[in-house]
């Protein structure tokens, strides 16, 4: 029964055990006096539900005389389903939503919109509810000399080296805008920084022969170490800022590296307004940040001044040490850290999180 006038018809309901009212925002307290006025006991077990399937769902269970009392003292508002009688006892039983680990949680999004789908997919699956604000657009540069002088010297090139998934997908349009493919790498090896950038590799056909588990030029340096890179020729494609840790530490040890910038990562023009709404309104509980990027374009949408308490108690999740170091820097406080620099390692570090409070 829709609850959305005064006037209810109830003797659609007469002798029910369990009614259900879907009430609008602001007809809760007349929902629930018009059953009474219409002989419910307000003994009666009743619960109301907002968001009721979503990941926002919220659930208060009261006597039917109490319930309106104890819902205001959580301050909801929204549309919601009035359950009472018996049913309740059994949404109870079955309610397998309010029992995920991230169920009632507001984390932010702050990736690339086209990187997004798999990361939102398992916070969701976890009770979360996901807002979406990409501080992060990645355009991919034109396919100019520099690129092709690269590609036509691939079959001199022993080591190529992708930092991330987009300079993997983007380098791969350039090779296909040229008239070449994957066979072009017939001569190299192949390096990957993180499991996620090894993963779109493969999705090329191709097995990088070395991953480094620490998602840090740092880390890759130091997995080479048993490489001889003396007079090594070796190919960087990498987005067109960029740490420069990586290309200094393989040419201090006598490589020949040639950077290739593949691809700007701006902020969106939307990011900024759509930043302030969200955090002047109701904000969130964690915000992820995915690369430094992310935390940068995010940093400077705030009046600087006024970043940490805007933000109010929202916590802090960095998809490794990289992006914490730099959230730090800009004043942000890390809360989170994952173990594992992807974005599943992101999530699991953000449910561990949650079960320790």
């Amino acid at each position: 029964i829709e609850g959305l006038s005064a006037s209810i018809g109830f003797g659609l309901v007469t002798g029910g055990e369990t009614v259900v009212l879907r009430l609008a925002s602001g007809w809760w307290e007349s929902g629930i006096t018009a059953l009474l006025q219409n002989g419910r006991p307000p003994e009666t077990l009743a619960a109301l539900i907002l968001n009721p399937g979503m990941p926002g769902q919220h659930r208060v269970t009261a006597p039917l005389g109490e319930l309106a009392r104890k819902a205001a003292t959580y301050g909801l508002r929204g549309d919601a389903l009035l359950v009472l009688g018996p049913g309740v006892d059994m949404s109870e039983r079955l309610d397998t939503l309010s029992r995920r680990p991230l169920h009632g949680r507001r984390i932010l999004i702050t990736r690339a919109r086209h990187q997004v789908d798999p990361f939102r997919r398992e916070l969701v699956d976890l009770g979360a509810a996901v807002v979406e604000v990409p501080t992060l657009e990645i355009r991919r540069l034109p396919t100019d000399d520099r690129v092709r002088s690269a590609i036509n010297n691939l079959s001199r090139t022993a080591l190529v080296i992708f930092a991330s998934a987009n300079a993997v997908d983007i380098f791969f349009q350039m090779l296909l805008t040229t008239g070449v493919d994957a066979r072009a790498f017939h001569n190299s090896k192949l390096c990957a920084i993180g499991q996620e950038t090894a993963d779109a590799l493969a999705g090329h056909g191709l097995r990088p022969e070395l991953v480094t588990s620490e998602y840090t030029a740092e880390g890759l340096a130091n997995a080479l170490e048993g490489w001889e890179m003396q007079g090594m020729r070796v190919l960087v494609p990498r987005a067109e800022i960029a740490r420069d840790a990586l290309p200094s530490l393989l040419a201090n040890r006598g490589a020949e590296v040639d950077i290739l910038p593949v691809y700007s990562a701006v902020c969106p023009a939307d990011a900024g307004p759509a930043l302030l709404r969200l955090f002047g309104g109701e904000g969130v509980d964690v915000i992820t940040f995915t690369s430094s990027s992310t935390v940068v374009n995010f940093v400077q949408a705030f009046p600087e001044d006024r970043l940490p308490a805007i933000l109010g108690d929202a916590e802090i999740a960095c998809m490794g040490p990289v992006t914490a170091d730099t959230a730090r820097k800009l004043g942000l406080d890390v809360a989170i850290v994952a173990r594992e620099y992807t974005t599943h390692g992101l999530v699991t570090a953000i449910a561990e999180s949650a079960a320790r409070k």
